[in-house]
C-alpha cells in the first residue's frame, strides 16, 4: 500500500510507477520502463524518494519545467522522463526524436533509454481511457473477450483496435525498418536498440448500463472502470455512494480523503458538468468506502456529454 501524496505531480508519479499496463503483452510487445531496475527489485527505494518530493516538492521545478501544453499524453511522457532520470540504473538517451526526410516526418521515436541489463530500448509510451461500446457487438461475437474495435475514446476516432494496429505496424518497426531499408533516414549519431516496444497505461471502461467481456488483452485489474452518458448518472449510480472529480490534467492518481474536501453524490455531479465544456469527458473516483479506500485502486466513472459518440 503506498503512502498518501500532497503533491499532484508526485501522485502522478507513483501512478505512473506502480499501476499496471493497460494490456497484458499478449496482442504487442510490452515492456516496463523500469525492468529489473533496483527500484523493481526494491520499490521501497522509489517510495522513499517520492516521499523526498512530496516533503520539498521545490524538486519538481527542474523536472516539469513551466509549459503551456495541457496535452495529457505530453503530461504522461514527462512523468517517465522525470521517473528516468531519477532511476540510479536507467538511462535515458534521447527522447522526441523526430525522423525526417527533406523536410517530411516519417515518425518521431518516444524513447530509446539504456536498461538495467544494458539494453538500448526503443520504447513508445502512451496513456488512454477507452469505453466499451457493448450495443456494437455482433451476436456471433465471440463471448470470451470483445474485439478492440469496440472500445472508443472520448474522442470517437481514437479507438484501442487502431492504437494498437498503428504500434504494432508502424511505431515500433520504424527505427529498425529505417535503418535496414533507409539508413540515411535513421540519425548516424542514434544507436540502433535492441528492440522496440510498448509501455501503454490507463483505463478501459465498462458500460454503466450493460456489460460486455473484456477487451481482448486486457490487464484485468482490481476496482470497477465504468462509463455512462451525463444524463444517466442518477439512474445508474448508486445515490448513496460518494464521488470527488478529478480535473483533466489529473486523472491519473486521486487525492486521499483527508485531503478532499467537495465530495459529491450522483445528483449533485450536473455542478460539474455544468463548469466542464459541452464535450469534455470529465472522470470521477468513488471515495464513499472510506475503510478501503486506496487512491491506487479507487473505482473510477468517466462521464461523456449525452450525444457522445456523435
Amino acid at each position: 500500500m503506498l503512502p498518501d501524496f500532497t503533491h499532484h505531480i508526485v501522485r502522478d508519479l507513483a501512478w505512473a510507477a506502480f499501476t499496471a499496463p493497460l494490456m497484458d503483452g499478449s496482442t504487442l510487445p510490452l515492456r516496463d520502463p523500469l525492468q529489473d531496475s533496483l527500484w523493481r527489485k526494491d520499490p521501497g527505494r522509489l517510495v522513499y524518494l517520492l516521499q523526498q518530493l512530496d516533503a520539498e516538492p521545490g524538486q519538481l521545478a527542474a523536472l516539469f519545467p513551466h509549459s503551456r501544453d495541457r496535452r495529457l499524453g505530453n503530461y504522461y511522457e514527462r512523468l517517465w522522463h522525470a521517473l528516468l532520470t531519477l532511476a540510479p540504473d536507467v538511462h535515458i538517451v534521447a527522447h522526441n526524436i523526430a525522423l525526417r526526410d527533406a523536410g517530411r516526418t516519417l515518425g518521431e521515436l518516444d524513447l530509446i533509454l539504456q536498461a538495467a541489463n544494458g539494453e538500448l530500448v526503443h520504447l513508445e509510451l502512451a496513456i488512454k481511457f477507452y469505453m466499451a461500446r457493448p450495443e456494437l457487438q455482433p451476436v456471433s461475437a465471440d463471448r470470451s473477450c470483445s474485439d478492440g474495435a469496440l472500445w472508443w475514446g472520448p474522442d470517437p476516432s481514437d479507438q484501442l483496435a487502431r492504437k494498437l494496429a498503428r504500434l504494432t505496424q508502424h511505431q515500433l518497426p520504424l527505427a529498425k525498418r529505417l535503418a535496414a531499408q533507409q539508413p540515411t533516414h535513421y540519425p548516424a549519431e542514434l544507436p540502433l536498440p535492441d528492440y522496440s516496444a510498448a509501455w501503454l497505461q490507463g483505463y478501459l471502461f465498462q458500460s454503466a448500463a450493460q456489460q460486455m467481456p473484456p477487451a481482448c488483452g486486457q490487464t484485468i485489474r482490481s476496482g470497477a472502470q465504468l462509463w455512462c452518458h451525463r444524463g444517466q448518472v442518477e439512474t445508474l449510480l448508486d445515490a448513496q455512494s460518494r464521488w470527488i472529480a478529478l480535473p483533466h490534467k489529473e486523472w491519473l492518481m486521486p487525492p486521499s480523503i483527508a485531503t478532499t474536501s467537495a465530495v459529491l453524490e450522483p445528483r449533485q455531479m450536473r455542478h460539474i458538468f455544468a463548469e466542464a465544456r459541452a464535450q469534455q469527458a470529465v472522470m470521477f473516483a468513488r471515495v464513499d468506502e472510506t475503510d478501503w479506500y486506496q487512491p491506487l485502486y479507487a473505482d473510477r466513472l468517466i462521464c461523456v456529454a449525452d450525444d457522445w459518440p456523435a
